[in-house]
């Protein structure tokens, strides 16, 4: 079995250790790379850290610190923010910041959702660069692993370069560990900075292995994907498609026969996860957890005889989706042919809409505990019921019509019932980043945007057909309705809530117009500056030198 990127005590004894915890060695990593997490750590004691990152662990341990601000995108809700609401997918919920989705002044460099990611992202850069510039002076390393190491760090830089680059466009660009103070900050091209992110991806792919024996570090099959989409925001379609290729055909990777098996909280680690970022039940080592299972659920614990438990999960309502996704994305009505929810399992794989009793001292007259207590459902049947006849059911029942901010289908691919307590917003489960469907969309869109729409219906019609309902008979795909508009609404059912979405929009310059079309609530709003992000008022007070924002803000 694979070891888990794990972050502790054991950090200390070997030199190759897991990516879960943070431990002792990581406060004494802060004081040299700047803006750590403080986890309430002991610092190492006996040794300066330039010493320390000399050895073979310590420089180990550096490395293992590059990863952790993944996690600030990848689960903190600044990442679920910026990389999800404001799209045609998704629409504030009753607890959001509503101005990311509706696109109105209250979006401005002073969100501290844009600072933390922001924030997180130069740390992780800064991490890289120290890991690249020390490794060859660290005593006793092993040639190849250091070669490996480094090339893990090259490629989480590329990683949080092409967030930053694709978020805030032109950003300051550095590859020198930074170990004093510095006042003055450049914004560089858009061009310099991809050039970066493709040359250090290239060596990730020339010097990471095909498996590591650690989960969640990055592998060959990581980094070709990562420049498979780097080569899509850059309209290299023929490189591409070659990169997305050449990781569907390496082997290292198959899809799951069973779409629903993805999101069993016991089988994140199968063959079809190509890099993931890492959380643990270990809740000292876990850093703030994923809080994915807090954003997208339903106010269920307001409805009559319903308390919050476990298996619901804690509401925290900051997304809910909009009618465009639960009508014509997934097609809630068979009578109208094609691809709908009953030849399509990804619907009711990824969303709940069924609540049952579970509060004794609330039970209406007549319920037992297990009931249905509410049905929150895009269902065609329950559309077209008059009024009087839903409010005649022995349950809630709130039609497509009827949601309201607080009551509509709960997404619920990041579920996470590991946590101790119902109360607890630490989560446990993984964050998928990479996984083969996407690359085969990946392959489809590249191929199509070549004309060559034959294989890019191949690629495309193996997600799908993996999608079929049992018993039931999925239609395919054929090479002449292949566009832009099914890539997008293929890749919205397959990777729905998996912090895909505002990237996917803006890099295919359909954001400002899918958004009027099928987000009423920032229809009005949207505007093409709003394709790039506000820069954190901080980063601009604390330059020296002129920083300047971006425009329209």
């Amino acid at each position: 079995m694979k070891k888990d990127i794990v972050m502790n005590d054991q950090l200390r004894q070997t030199p190759d250790r897991g990516l879960h915890a943070l431990g002792r060695w990581m406060v004494l990593l802060c004081l040299v790379l700047g803006g750590c997490i403080d986890l309430e750590e002991d610092v190492v004691s006996g040794i300066t850290a330039p010493q320390y990152f000399g050895t073979v662990s310590g420089f180990g341990d550096a490395v293992i610190a590059t990863y952790e601000p993944l996690r600030t995108y990848y689960g903190n809700q600044s990442g679920w923010v910026l990389s999800t609401i404001g799209t045609d997918l998704w629409k504030d919920g009753s607890l959001n910041q509503d101005w990311y989705n509706r696109y109105t002044a209250g979006l401005n460099g002073s969100s501290p959702f844009l600072t933390n990611v922001w924030n997180a992202m130069y740390r992780g850069i800064n991490n890289a660069n120290t890991v690249v510039g020390r490794a060859d002076n660290v005593a006793g390393m092993n040639g190849s692993l250091r070669d490996i190491r480094v090339a893990e760090a090259r490629f989480l830089r590329a990683h949080y370069y092409f967030l930053l680059v694709m978020h805030w466009g032109p950003v300051h660009l550095t590859l020198e560990e930074t170990i004093g103070v510095e006042t003055e900050a450049s914004r560089n091209s858009e061009e310099e900075i991809f050039q970066v992110i493709l040359d250090d991806l290239r060596f990730a792919e020339a010097n990471l292995p095909v498996q590591q024996d650690d989960w969640g570090r990055a592998t060959r099959e990581a980094a070709r994907h990562m420049l498979a989409k780097v080569h899509l925001v850059l309209e290299n379609w023929e490189e591409a498609a070659e990169y997305a290729e050449a990781v569907i055909n390496s082997g290292t990777h198959a899809l799951l026969d069973d779409f629903n098996d993805l999101w069993d909280h016991d089988n994140e680690r199968n063959a079809e996860v190509i890099w993931s970022v890492q959380y643990t039940t270990d809740l000292s080592a876990n850093g703030s957890g994923n809080w994915g299972h807090l954003g997208f659920l339903a106010r269920y614990d307001q409805v009559t005889g319903m308390v919050r438990d476990l298996w619901n999960g804690r509401p925290f309502s900051r997304l809910r989706p909009t009618t465009f996704m639960l009508s014509e994305i997934f097609g809630n009505d068979p009578r109208a042919g094609g691809l709908h929810v009953e030849n399509d399992v990804r619907y009711h794989a990824s969303f709940n809409e069924v609540f049952h009793y579970n509060d004794p001292s609330g039970l209406p007259d007549g319920a037992a505990i297990g009931d249905t207590a509410a049905w929150f459902t895009a269902d065609w049947r329950v559309q077209e019921m008059a009024p009087e006849e839903r409010a005649a059911a022995p349950y809630l029942l709130l039609g497509l019509d009827d949601f309201t901010i607080r009551w509509y289908p709960s997404l619920t691919k990041v579920r996470d019932r590991k946590r101790a307590h119902f109360q607890d917003a630490q989560g446990s489960r993984d964050q998928f980043v990479m996984r083969l469907a996407e690359t085969h969309l990946i392959a489809a869109e590249a191929l199509m945007m070549q004309g060559r729409n034959a294989d890019a219906a191949t690629h495309f019609n193996t997600v799908r057909a993996r999608a079929a309902f049992p018993g039931r008979e999925i239609p395919l795909i054929t090479p002449g309705e292949l566009d832009i508009d099914a890539i997008l609404d293929e890749r919205a059912r397959e990777l729905v809530g998996e912090k895909h979405r505002w990237i996917d929009l803006k890099r295919t310059g359909t954001l400002v117009e899918r958004v009027r079309a099928h987000n009423p609530f920032a229809s009005q709003n949207i505007q093409d500056h709003h394709l790039l992000r506000p820069i954190p008022q901080s980063q601009i007070d604390r330059t020296t030198n002129d920083y300047p924002q971006n425009p329209g803000y």
